[in-house]
């Protein structure tokens, strides 16, 4: 096998290679000249009046010296007498760098797959200088050993000295800069740019930059020609466009239902469509062209300086209600619609004016009709459930005297049966009224919902007074804080008093339960009220909360009371359904699942600054 080390010195040839290896280069050959000098300082020196002179361009003349330097002192070396291992032949290279005073030059890390190349040095001549002289700069500063490595690691893994390559070298960290030692990367430039997104990549010579420079400058001149140009023609082109819009506006305005007006921003009236001068009173344009918006506004001056004031605030009026007051001194009401328009002389406001009058005298008509009827509403069922709910109580004592026979029971159970049925309708009718109302004035309140599960547990004893119930609700020592709206409490009363309904039993057990849940990344408390009852059918547990929509059952009820309880629920962000109390089995009885949103921190926070009183229903 053939050697790869490198020649030695002492081998005897019959006939000395024409071009000498490695180990043959002379410090002094024949032919040169040299003189003693300090390296250092003279690098030093060098490189701090390039620095001065010609900024940053330093590091690229250095580079490119430190390239040609290399090539030089190894141009008649023969390529063939290279070791064959990269690491060998890069290392006998550094080596003849090293004594020449480069400095030391260690192979950290070598890549042949990827061609790169990690070194280290203690004593960079460029390096060491700045370190003497305490001139730490804030940049690494040995362009001149990057420039060398950058020839000599493509010499290397090439295996070709006189090739140019198109490796080029990173230092990443330099004594010169205050470091423990400098750290060089090598490798091909396309590679190192993937590797290093900061790579400083040397630049080309000045004349080159100055010819990529002004043919820059000259594709740049040309570009804002052509940009001169293009501008011209999008001027013309707006200009024919505004002038068209100009008609299309004056048009729009002329055929629009809606009275239109164009004012100034001294409060004039320049322009009224046909649909403004009919709602005012006015014949012609010619008429209102001396008249100030303030004199038709019933607020004056301060209306229009409201409605520039919610333009400027907004970027719009939108919906603003005022009253307008036309020619003949009658009011109106209208909603306008303004914004600024840029239109000549000058800028000015655009406002369209609705007629509402009507409008707003029906909504009058309707609000007061819903105060009656709920008015109404709340009497006649305050009236019916305690009249019925007494009836109930008295019934129950007629029933337990011993004079009564079987058969007057069993009457007297019908007409109880009646009665209860008309209590829940008109509880649940009441209930439905007061959930719409809810949705409309959309008020939520922070709630203990343990709070509200206990007044609604002692509501539907009294409801069923004649029923023997069991209740397991295990309360926690803290409170369970929701945010809800007011009549959470009734929604519970649904579910508990639909359990005892539904549960023939002598006793009736019911057991509730509050804990912690997530749907959809949102906080919830899930409140279970399992019953012993008949349970409901997984065929019917959508059904039954549905409007009039009852389980087939021969319990009597009313169709509404679940429905009620499930848009207490949606009213309040939450939502209510139900599952088997033993899971899959229907059949012995049912687990009502209600899910409310938790009270956050902040609201938490401000609930406690009110006192306890805030969180009682």
């Amino acid at each position: 096998m053939e050697s790869e080390a490198l020649p030695d010195e002492t081998t005897k040839t019959t006939t000395p290679p024409a071009v000498p290896n490695l180990k043959d280069i002379d410090l002094r050959p024949e032919g040169t000249r040299f003189i003693l000098v300090d390296p250092a300082g003279t690098i030093y020196s060098l490189k701090k009046t390039l620095m001065q002179d010609v900024g940053f361009f330093e590091r690229d003349f250095l580079y490119r010296a430190g390239v040609a330097g290399a090539r030089e002192s190894l141009s008649f070396v023969d390529s063939k007498t290279l070791p064959r291992d990269p690491r060998k032949a890069l290392e006998a290279m550094l080596d003849v760098f090293a004594k020449r005073g480069y400095g030391t030059f260690t192979i950290q890390e070598i890549d042949l797959d990827r061609r790169i190349v990690r070194l280290t040095s203690p004593d960079t001549a460029e390096g060491w200088s700045f370190q003497r002289n305490n001139d730490l700069q804030r940049e690494p500063v040995c362009a001149y050993a990057r420039g060398m490595l950058a020839f000599v690691c493509g010499a290397a893994l090439l295996g070709d000295i006189h090739g140019d390559s198109s490796f080029t070298a990173h230092e990443t960290e330099c004594i010169g800069a205050g470091a423990k030692e400098c750290v060089y990367v090598v490798g091909p430039m396309a590679d190192l740019v993937k590797l290093i997104p900061d790579l400083d990549v040397p630049k080309g010579s000045f004349a080159e930059h100055d010819l990529r420079l002004n043919e820059e400058i000259l594709v740049k001149n040309l570009e804002l020609q052509g940009l001169n140009l293009e501008l011209e023609r999008q001027i013309r082109k707006r200009t024919e466009d505004f002038w068209r819009s100009e008609e299309n506006y004056e048009s729009v305005m002329r055929q629009s239902p809606d009275p239109i007006a164009l004012i100034t921003m001294a409060g004039k009236l320049t322009h009224l469509n046909s649909a403004g001068l009919k709602m005012l009173g006015y014949d012609s344009e010619n008429d209102i062209l001396d008249v100030n918006i303030s004199s038709i506004l019933l607020d004056r001056e301060h209306g229009w300086e409201k409605i520039v004031w919610t333009i400027e605030k907004e970027g719009r009026a939108a919906g603003l209600e005022m009253a307008l007051v036309d020619k003949s001194g009658s009011r109106m009401t209208c909603e306008v619609y303004a914004r600024f328009a840029e239109l000549a002389p000058g800028r000015c406001v655009e406002a369209i004016f609705k007629d509402v009058t009507e409008q707003k005298a029906m909504e009058e008509q309707i609000r007061e009709a819903r105060l009656e009827s709920d008015f109404l509403n709340d009497l006649l069922s305050h009236d019916i459930i305690n009249y019925t709910v007494s009836a109930l109580h008295f019934l129950g004592s007629v029933r337990k005297t011993e004079q009564m026979t079987e058969d007057a029971r069993k009457k007297l159970d019908v007409i109880t049966k009646d009665i209860q049925g008309a209590v829940d309708l008109a509880i649940s009718v009441r209930d439905l009224a007061r959930v719409k109302m809810a949705d409309q004035e959309s008020v939520a309140e922070i709630k203990d919902l343990q709070l509200l599960v206990a007044e609604a547990i002692e509501e539907s004893k009294m409801m069923y007074f004649d029923r023997n119930t069991k209740f397991d609700f295990q309360r926690s020592t803290e409170p369970r804080f929701a945010r809800v709206g007011a009549l959470v409490s009734r929604l519970f009363a649904n579910l508990i008093t639909n359990s005892i309904k539904y549960d023939q039993h002598e006793v009736v057990a019911i057991e509730v339960t509050i804990s912690d849940a997530e749907h959809d990344g949102v906080q919830y408390w899930r409140t279970e009220i399992a019953d012993h009852g008949i349970g409901i059918p997984d065929s019917d547990k959508k059904q039954v909360f549905v409007r009039f929509r009852r389980g087939n059952t021969k319990v009597a009820g009313t169709g509404l009371g679940l429905f009620v309880a499930a848009s207490i629920a949606k009213a309040s962000g939450g939502q209510v359904w139900a599952e088997d109390r033993t899971p899959g089995d229907s059949t012995k009885g049912t687990k009502m699942v209600v899910l409310l949103p938790k009270a956050d921190a902040r609201q938490i926070a401000q609930l406690r600054t009110r006192g306890p009183a805030a969180s009682k229903p």
